[in-house]
Formats: structure tokens, sequence, C-alpha cells
């Protein structure tokens, strides 16, 4: 029979002390806790040793400019906008184009050619928008066999939208029978043009042939 030889100090050194513990534990339960520990600090460092030794990412700077448009955008096809070719041949200045003919070409001839090819001009000015016109007319009448009966109100405003640009080609028609007469609309640029070559026909006398004095014996 071994009889034991631990005293009573050595046992009580080897328990735990739960003295100060409100619930006391089992031997059992009290190991289980000293590895979950153990193994939470170890995988805790770990964690800490790979964070401090691994190298740190360089940080990238994007161009904003590659995502924002700072300008306003562009329109591929803006609309154009539709020229009237009589206010166009109008808005010249007549006069002063005769000034610098007849200052350069003082010929009657030649002013009597100038004219012939104004009124040219505007002619065929007018037909490019008796044209433009009568083009109109043909679509608004297809539009008009299109919607038949649709709505008497929308019938009844483009039969007057019709009328009105008939009217319109009649008076483009008469201002051609009228500029054969330098009367209408281009008298306008005939008689500015008439005035502006007068003038500078006028200036090329006095500066080259009434510019010397009449003396008997100058030179």
């Amino acid at each position: 029979m071994r009889i034991n030889t631990w005293s009573p100090c050595v046992k009580n050194a080897m328990r735990p002390d739960t003295s100060n513990t409100i619930f006391p534990i089992s031997k059992t339960k009290y190991l289980a806790m000293s590895l979950f520990n153990l193994f939470r600090r170890s995988k805790q460092d770990v964690i800490n040793q790979v964070t401090d030794t691994a190298p740190s990412e360089p940080v990238i700077t994007v161009d904003r400019q590659l995502f924002v448009e700072e300008e306003a955008p562009e329109l591929k096809n803006p609309a154009k906008k539709s020229v009237n070719p009589i206010e166009v041949f109008l808005d010249q200045n007549f006069e002063w184009q005769g000034y610098n003919d007849g200052y350069s070409h003082p010929d009657t001839d030649y002013l009597v050619n100038k004219l012939k090819i104004l009124r040219s001009e505007f002619r065929l000015a007018v037909d490019k928008c008796m044209d433009a016109r009568r083009t109109e007319v043909g679509d608004l009448k297809l539009h008009l066999i299109q919607t038949n009966g649709i709505s008497p109100r929308l019938e009844a405003q483009l039969n007057e939208k019709l009328r009105q640009v008939e009217v319109t080609i009649h008076e483009l028609d008469i201002q051609k029978i009228l500029s054969a007469e330098d009367e209408g609309m281009v008298s306008t640029a005939i008689h500015s043009y008439r005035l502006g070559f007068i003038r500078g026909l006028e200036r090329y006398q006095q500066e080259k042939l009434f510019a010397g004095s009449t003396g008997l014996f100058n030179q």
C-alpha cells in the first residue's frame, strides 16, 4: 500500500485560487480558458507582425480630366439657320462698291455693265427664294392630303398657310418684273451703286485731272 506523502500545503498550491471569483470553476474549464486565451494572443501577434512587415502600396493619383469633362459638350450636328438670298443681296454696301469702282474704273461702259450684273444677281436671289417657297407648297399639299379628315381645325390652318406661301411666290414674281426698270426692291441697290460710282468718279477727276495748275507755263 502506497503512502501519500503530499502535504496539505503542496495540494493547496497546485489547486487554482478561486477565492476571488464569483462562481467557482473546475480545473478542466480553467485549462480550456487558458488555452483559448493563449491561442487568441498568438493569432493576434501573427496578424500584427504581418501588418507591420507588409510593404505599403503606392497611392495612385487619377487625373480628373479622364472622367470629368469641364467644357460643355459640342453639338455634333447643329441646326443650320436658313438664309434668305434676297436679304444677303440687299445687305451689301452698294454705295461703297460704286465709289471704289468709279475711282478705279472711271468709264461709262463699266457702270452700265455693273448695273446689269446687279440686276442679274437680284433676279437670281429671287429665283432661289421662289424655288424654296414652291418646295414648301408641295410639302404643305402633301401633308394636307395625308391628314385629310383628321381635324377640321388643323386642315383650315394648313390651307391658310398654303395661301400665304402662294401669295409670297406671286409677290416675288412681281419683283422680278420690276427689276427690269430698276424698280421695286432692287431700286435701292441700283441707285446706291450709281451714286457711289459718281462720287468715286469725281474723286478720280479731282486727284488725277484737276490736281495740277492750269497755268500757261506750268508743265
